[in-house]
This record gives C-alpha cells, sequence and structure tokens, in this order.
C-alpha cells in the first residue's frame, strides 16, 4: 500500500528569501553611504575601511559614526545565531515566519521613526538588522552566500568560474550562476537605493519594509511547501 508523505518546506523559498534580503541590504547600503556619512550598515569590510581613512585624515570626531554600525553588526549576527537555534526548531517554515516576523517589526519601526531618531541610533539599528538579515537569510539554491559581502562572494565567482570553464565542473557551474545572480541582485538593490536616497530618501526604509512584508506573507501561502510525495 502506498503512503502519502508529508509536506516539506520548499528549499525555493530559501533562495527568494535570500534574494529579498540581497536587494534590502544593497538599497541601504546605497543610502547610508549616500545620506548618513559614508556609512556601510552590511558591507563591515567597507564600513571599516572608511572608518580607518575618516580617522588618519580627520581624527575620531569623524570617524566615530562608522562604530556604533559595527557594534550593532555585531550584536545583530550574535542575536541572529541564537534565535535561529532556540525558535520554531524543527519546522523550516515556522521558524522562518517567525525570524522574518521580527525583520518586519524593525523595518516598520524604524520606517516611522526615522525623522526623529537620531542618525547615531538610526545607523546602529540598522546594522542590528543587517547583521540579523546576512545570518538568517544566506542559501541560494541550496548553496550558502553572504549577501552582504560582495568581496568574497566575486572571489567564490572567480574560483567557480575557472573550475565551470576549464575543469568542466556540473557543481562549479551551478554555484557560478548563483554567484552571479546574488551579485545582480545587490547591483539592482544598490541602484534603486541610490535612486531613491537622491529623491525621497524616506522612501527606502519604507520600500524595504514592504518587500519584507510580501516576503513574509510568502511564506503562509501553500507555495512554500513542496507537494507531498505518495
Amino acid at each position: 500500500m502506498d503512503q502519502v508523505g508529508t509536506k516539506q518546506f520548499r528549499p525555493m523559498m530559501e533562495t527568494i528569501l535570500t534574494l529579498g534580503a540581497t536587494i534590502v541590504m544593497g538599497m541601504i547600503d546605497a543610502d547610508t553611504f549616500l545620506n548618513h556619512g559614508a556609512i556601510f550598515v552590511s558591507a563591515q569590510t567597507g564600513n571599516l575601511v572608511v572608518f580607518a581613512v575618516k580617522f588618519v585624515e580627520h581624527g575620531w570626531s569623524a570617524a566615530w559614526v562608522n562604530v556604533p554600525v559595527w557594534v550593532g553588526y555585531f550584536l545583530g549576527c550574535f542575536v541572529a545565531q541564537g534565535l535561529s537555534e532556540h525558535v520554531g526548531q524543527g519546522n523550516k517554515r515556522r521558524q522562518l515566519r517567525w525570524l522574518m516576523f521580527f525583520d518586519v517589526v524593525v523595518y516598520v519601526i524604524l520606517s516611522a521613526l526615522q525623522n526623529t531618531l537620531p542618525t547615531m541610533w538610526l545607523i546602529f539599528f540598522l546594522g542590528i538588522v543587517a547583521g540579523y538579515e546576512l545570518t538568517i537569510f544566506r542559501q541560494v539554491g541550496g548553496i550558502a552566500i553572504n549577501n552582504g559581502i560582495m568581496t568574497g562572494n566575486t572571489k567564490n565567482l572567480a574560483t567557480n568560474s575557472f573550475k565551470a570553464w576549464f575543469d568542466r565542473d556540473p557543481a562549479a557551474r551551478k554555484k557560478q550562476h548563483r554567484i552571479a545572480l546574488v551579485l545582480a541582485t545587490f547591483l539592482l538593490g544598490c541602484g534603486l537605493g541610490a535612486g531613491m536616497a537622491k529623491f525621497a530618501t524616506v522612501t527606502v526604509l519604507w520600500v524595504a519594509s514592504a518587500i519584507k512584508l510580501i516576503l513574509l506573507f510568502l511564506l503562509f501561502t501553500p507555495n512554500a511547501m513542496d507537494k507531498p510525495t505518495v
């Protein structure tokens, strides 16, 4: 007698969530760089470089603004790791629902308060969100991707391109395509963020909140689950 299998969380949803986080990180990095003192919230390599340059050229009074976002990023990664180990264990979709819900709530609050919060605190909280997202949402086609730091992704794209083109490695070809997709998505986010930051900076966080809300909604749709096997 055939047995009906249980539904499983669809890996494609993790890809969608990661690409959503990637485009949002690109948008916010562009906005904070243009409108908040050349600060990156997700690209901490760039943030530390800018900090060092400011410190050498202008001293602590100019460089300190890059410190809160680094501290926030560290805390965001720390908190995300703890939540991922204790929230919704054993049910991937339920876990991601809760983790995305927390994400949406923070984005909406920061969007509502962005004109009243001091810049230091806004950047600090955006750093927390960035660290949180880059710890939770990092799977594209079953491959772990750092969707906010493109230095490592560029290196991985190059090495996998070599393996794909010269070693004829099919696994490397898949990684090559997926990493290229992440890079393109991040660049798209940066372009969108730069455009919005130039003409209406307050829209960036609201658009980010809307994207996150859509992703949360997708986790409640039947398409988030694979059809049961018979």
